[in-house]
């Protein structure tokens, strides 16, 4: 009976460890232009990066004047190169919309590669003619 307590204790705080987030102290962030970001339009000018990330995955937050504007979910990529300051990558839509697809950030060699916010495309199924043949869309 006693081991299964200390063995139901250790697993409790094994767990507790693991989905502990790591909050990494805010930094100042300059948008060069007006982006998007999870379909927020957020202006050009000053922000504050926030970032708290869970192993190889983070949430930057974009916060300016001490108000949430945008946040992001992305992943931690190692690069062979410390960059000397922070970047925002962008993604031109084909509406001429830029979408943030990467931060770079000053004295790192990772960068934070941002989640698609794009749907994976589906395509309308084809309509179904009884008999017909699939390949050149004649009848039987």
């Amino acid at each position: 009976m006693k081991f299964r307590t200390v063995v139901l204790t250790v697993w409790i705080l094994i767990a507790g460890i693991s989905g502990y987030a790591k909050v990494i102290p805010c930094r100042p962030f300059f948008l060069e232009r007006e982006i998007t970001v999870n379909g927020a339009k957020v202006p050009e000018g000053m922000y504050t990066l926030s970032l708290e990330s869970h192993g190889a995955f983070v949430r930057a937050t974009l916060l300016r004047d001490g108000r949430f504007i945008a946040t992001a979910r992305g992943t931690w990529v190692k690069h062979g190169i410390k960059y000397t300051e922070n970047t925002a990558l962008l993604r031109v839509n084909s509406d001429g919309t830029r979408s943030l697809t990467e931060i770079r950030l000053a004295g790192s060699a990772k960068t934070i590669v941002i989640d698609s916010e794009t749907e994976t495309p589906r395509r309308a199924p084809e309509p179904r003619s009884i008999g017909a043949n699939s390949s050149n869309g004649t009848l039987n």
